[in-house]
């Protein structure tokens, strides 16, 4: 069982109760209470999204590392080499993670427009934002994500 299916295991568990209880109290008439679950299963919903994000990210930091230095390594021709000369130098800390993301995919592409939407709700969570700016479901993180991380390559 990988990362992702993990933590989806611990998310549905988490998620499948608070939705039990939000739907006791809409049924007993406790919107007080009903809100309260509702809120706390959006921020669930956000703290699993940030946690499988990291996982993605840290992959499409190491896959990138590793492409960097292949390609200074193994690059003779000095018109393919001078690129990754510079990408070598800057590989640990000096990469944007979009850039990383366009090393790995194809830039504007399906993968490369889906790792940028994530990584801007990523973003907005992270840093305060209260509400995802587009509609997630972490179902379809979940397969995305699994799907990503075992798709990308060097």
């Amino acid at each position: 069982m990988n990362i992702f299916d993990q933590l989806a295991v611990i998310y549905f568990e988490i998620d499948g109760m608070y939705a039990a209880i939000e739907a006791k109290a809409n049924s007993r008439g406790h919107f007080k209470k009903e809100m309260i679950y509702q809120k706390k299963r959006e921020q669930n919903d956000q703290a699993y999204f940030l946690f499988m994000f990291t996982r993605l990210e840290d992959r499409i930091k190491d896959l990138s590392i590793k492409l960097i230095e292949r390609k200074y390594n193994t690059l003779t021709n000095w018109n393919y080499r001078r690129t990754w000369e510079i990408l070598y130098k800057r590989r640990e800390k000096e990469i944007s993670f979009l850039d990383r993301v366009a090393l790995l995919t194809k830039l504007g592409q399906r993968d490369y427009q889906l790792v940028e939407s994530y990584y801007r709700e990523r973003n907005n969570i992270a840093h305060g934002g209260h509400a995802f700016s587009i509609p997630i479901s972490i179902p379809t993180v979940v397969v995305n994500m699994k799907r990503l991380y075992n798709d990308l390559k060097q």
